[in-house]
């Protein structure tokens, strides 16, 4: 996923270090809901001694792309468009491809596979876990997706250019989220009745990829002796 891994110098005994990546994230739809499409820049800044030790000291998420694709666009012709993107410099030095396939199924996401774009897959549940659930394949709750894109925003880390072609929606899409809290103390975030929130989720896909995914366990192999 990363791109790039300039080293700077800084001062004396320090150089900066700029790693970028680029995710494309999108919240699949065609009848109902347009299809959201989000292209996040992750963008990590490090310090390194003349010892080498790497300290972090910051990191910004930079929405560079943000639109909706026409209402009824074909699943095919969808598969095309966000082939194009990847196609662009500078995705097409390295992205990942994420996508919400909540609402259209699997099958829909099986065209990616077919198109070769191997992309991660979300599937956006209630509660508050997340879980691997096969290869590429993931169950994440919309509570930690909303909530770490509420906290991004709130520290100046979530970023979005005024010249993008969906800006506007956007901000009337955060506008009309709205959080509830149960009997129980757990939240929920649903926009409100009427209003998508397809832009909301395609952004939070997508700073999921960045810093929210937990490593996958990786199976061990090998022969075991058993001690009695």
């Amino acid at each position: 996923m990363a791109l790039t891994g300039v080293v700077e110098p800084l001062r004396a005994g320090i150089k900066e270090i700029v790693d970028d990546a680029f995710v494309l994230a999108c919240d699949l739809g065609q009848s109902v809901d347009p299809t959201a499409v989000c292209v996040l820049q992750h963008r990590r800044i490090s310090h390194m001694t003349i010892k080498g030790a790497v300290r972090p000291v910051s990191e910004q998420f930079d929405v560079r792309h943000l639109e909706r694709l026409p209402l009824g666009l074909s699943y095919p012709d969808q598969v095309d468009a966000i082939a194009g993107l990847l196609a662009r410099p500078p995705l097409n030095s390295g992205c990942e491809l994420v996508i919400d396939e909540t609402g259209v199924g699997r099958a829909v996401g099986d065209l990616f596979d077919l198109a070769r774009l191997k992309p991660t897959r979300v599937s956006i549940t209630a509660g508050g876990e997340q879980s691997c659930v096969g290869a590429n394949r993931w169950h994440v709750a919309k509570q930690l997706l909303i909530s770490s894109l509420d906290a991004r925003l709130h520290t100046g880390e979530l970023r979005f250019a005024a010249e993008l072609q969906d800006a506007g929606a956007m901000a009337e899409e955060l506008k009309d989220f709205r959080r509830k809290v149960s009997v129980a103390g757990r939240y929920s975030y649903d926009a409100r009745v009427g209003k998508h929130d397809d832009l909301v989720l395609a952004v939070a896909i997508g700073l999921w990829v960045c810093s929210g995914r937990p490593k996958v366990p990786v199976a061990q192999t090998g022969t075991f002796q058993l001690v009695m």
